[in-house]
């Protein structure tokens, strides 16, 4: 999937609420600036809703920014693996992460976000790496050392080691991931640019 959106009436992406199975969105722009926001800060509300029911999901490359929540919304059993996407200018937060959710995000940059993270007691399990030890972590569930999410002016990922769902990744052919860098992803996300 390659895409650029703005000026969405609601969300961007959206996966849910019957299965969608295997999917990977990536090097998109989500562009979320708008006149018509519903946090009446240009900033939208609602960007990405994923809530399939047992989907397994890899988001890759993408640009996501002037979003102020939901972005994305994770539930369902959807198994998400956020990799190298970069967040920025998000009035509110990034992950809304409800029941079933099941999230690892390694080698993402945030910028300007206000809360990477919602509620990370909202019956959801994120394993967000940051630092080496966690990066280590992930050897016995992927093969390879994760890569470190890097903040910048945002939030703190808070309740995010939760490893209890890694085991889902053990025999997948999951997704390469590099050192976070913002400004390669924003360089590279959206139509015309690869």
């Amino acid at each position: 999937m390659l895409l650029q959106t703005s000026l969405i009436g609601r969300q961007h992406i959206v996966l849910g609420e019957v299965a969608s199975g295997r999917v990977t969105i990536s090097n998109n722009e989500i562009d979320g600036l708008s006149d018509w926001s519903a946090t009446c800060d240009n900033h939208q509300y609602w960007a990405l809703y994923f809530t399939g029911s047992q989907d397994s999901i890899t988001f890759k490359g993408n640009y996501i920014h002037g979003t102020s929540g939901r972005a994305p919304k994770v539930a369902g059993n959807t198994v998400l693996h956020a990799v190298n996407n970069y967040w920025e200018d998000n009035s509110g937060h990034a992950f809304e992460i409800s029941a079933g959710a099941q999230i690892l995000a390694e080698g993402n940059s945030f910028s300007s976000v206000v809360a990477p993270i919602e509620d990370a007691s909202a019956g959801g399990s994120l394993f967000a790496v940051q630092d080496s030890t966690a990066a280590a972590t992930c050897e016995q569930f992927l093969g390879r050392a994760c890569e470190v999410n890097t903040l910048s002016s945002s939030g703190d990922f808070i309740g995010t080691s939760d490893t209890s769902f890694m085991a889902n990744f053990n025999g997948q052919q999951v997704a390469s991931a590099e050192a976070a860098s913002g400004e390669t992803i924003k360089a590279n996300a959206g139509v015309g640019k690869l």
